[in-house]
This record gives structure tokens, sequence and C-alpha cells, in this order.
């Protein structure tokens, strides 16, 4: 057998959540070339075809599709969609999120009704849509995507780490129900990652932003978006076979 073997995802359907940029498009790509049949999510349908053409002028498979993360029942109305498009599901990517900045004294209800319903909420119900598919998998895998917030609180992003912090709970909640039925669930924390999501639009702000964050972790560098996609596909992949109810974490040594 060649080494890369279990490392491949041959024949799997594989959704991700929020993946029209960012580390959403890098997995999406990433499990592409490893086999996988790939379906892309966004907001807006345009944004989601954009990234499957480029999968499918590159050679690989990939479905589009629009999802809001952050309107009750959209996870439901998906998945209902590809199991008439498509009748398969082997692997679960939760990766929608949304950032949005204060400091507890300044947080609105509204804006902590909308981070818990787009980390949280959505990423839950989505899990609960898709496991009638994941149970007729043959290898089912479920990662839902945290943050390093989840591990260590930080200022001026309070409601978003606690959402965060909230699914490694689930995530190994979710691992204690489903294992035994063939869904292993393991939860992935990012570092210092350049994304659109978190980057200032003005370049002089953005520079500086990164060799901040940069600075912050011991290898003194951003990750590429496509280092934390293969810490993902390894994560879904028949090499974590036996990894279940866990958090990997790809940070750089931000939290060591």
């Amino acid at each position: 057998m060649p080494v890369e073997a279990p490392y491949l995802l041959t024949g799997r359907v594989a959704l991700i959540s929020g993946s029209s940029r960012g580390i959403g498009a890098a997995m999406a790509v990433d499990f592409a070339e490893a086999g996988a049949r790939v379906i892309v999510t966004a907001r807006q349908q345009e944004k989601a075809d954009a990234v499957a053409a480029n999968i499918r002028e590159a050679g690989g498979e990939a479905e589009a599709y629009a999802y809001d993360a952050s309107v009750p029942a959209a996870g439901a109305r998906l998945v209902a969609a590809i199991h008439r498009d498509i009748g398969q599901l082997d692997i679960l990517v939760n990766n929608a999120a949304i950032l949005r900045p204060h400091v507890i004294a300044k947080l609105s209800e509204s804006e902590f009704d909308e981070i818990f319903a787009v980390n949280t909420r959505a990423a839950v119900f989505l899990c609960q849509a898709c496991r009638p598919l994941l149970e007729q998998s043959a290898d089912a895998a479920i990662v839902n995507i945290t943050a390093a917030g989840a591990h260590s609180p930080m200022e001026g992003i309070g409601a978003y780490c606690a959402s965060k912090a909230a699914m490694v709970n689930f995530t190994r909640t979710l691992a204690r129900e489903w294992t035994a039925s063939g869904i292993r669930v393991n939860a992935l924390t990012p570092g210092s990652v350049a994304t659109d999501m978190i980057l200032p639009t003005d370049p002089a702000r953005r520079a500086e932003f990164e060799k901040n964050m940069a600075s912050q972790n011991l290898m003194q560098r951003l990750a590429d978006p496509v280092e934390i996609a293969r810490a993902a596909r390894f994560l879904v992949s028949p090499a974590a076979s036996f990894i279940t109810g866990q958090t990997l974490i790809v940070d750089g040594g931000l939290l060591a």
C-alpha cells in the first residue's frame, strides 16, 4: 500500500460550510485534490459556484450550494438538497463563522445572538441534519473548526471566543453520542492565519496587523490556509481512523 493511501479521500463526499474563501476554500481545493467530491457552500450562490468551477477546471469534482448559517433550518434544507442531488455524504466540516469584534461592555444582544447563531447553533444543527446520511457511510467524519480563543480568552472578541469554546464542548459530546454509530467527531483549532475575516482592509494596517499576529506564536509567522486544510484532511481521512472526541491544535505554538 502506498504511503499516501491513508490520506486520500477517493470516493467520499465532503460538505464544507463557508468554503468560498480563506480556510474553507483551501479545504475545498485540498479535499478535491485528495479525491473527494466536494460540496462548496457560501451565502451567495455565485461565490460557491466560483470555487466549485475552479475545482472542476483543475480536474476535481465539486458541487455548489447557497447556505446562510444565520438562518434557522437552512442546514436542514441544504442537506435535503444534497440527499436529492447526490444521495451520499461522508464528511462534514463546520467552518462557517463570523467575527464581531467588541469588548463585552459594548457587545449588543443582537451581535451576541448573531455570533452564536452562526458559530454554534448552525454547526450543531447541521451536524444533526447530516447524521442520517453520515450513518450510511463506511467512514464518516465530522470536523468542527474552532479558534485559539476557545482555549484562551482574548480581549475584544469575547463572544466569538465563547461561541467557539462551546463547539469544543459540543464536539466531545457528539463524539460520545455518535461514535458508536460510525461517525467520528473531532475539532480543529487554527492559530494565526491570514484570512479576510480578520485582516484589516487598509494595506498599511494590514501589514502591521500581520506582523503583530506572527510575533505571538513560536514559529514567528502566519499559517497559510493550506496548512490548516491539510490538518483537516488528516482528521477526516483513514489515517485518523482511531481519533474521535479530540481537538487538534494547529497554531504554530500560539497556545504553547
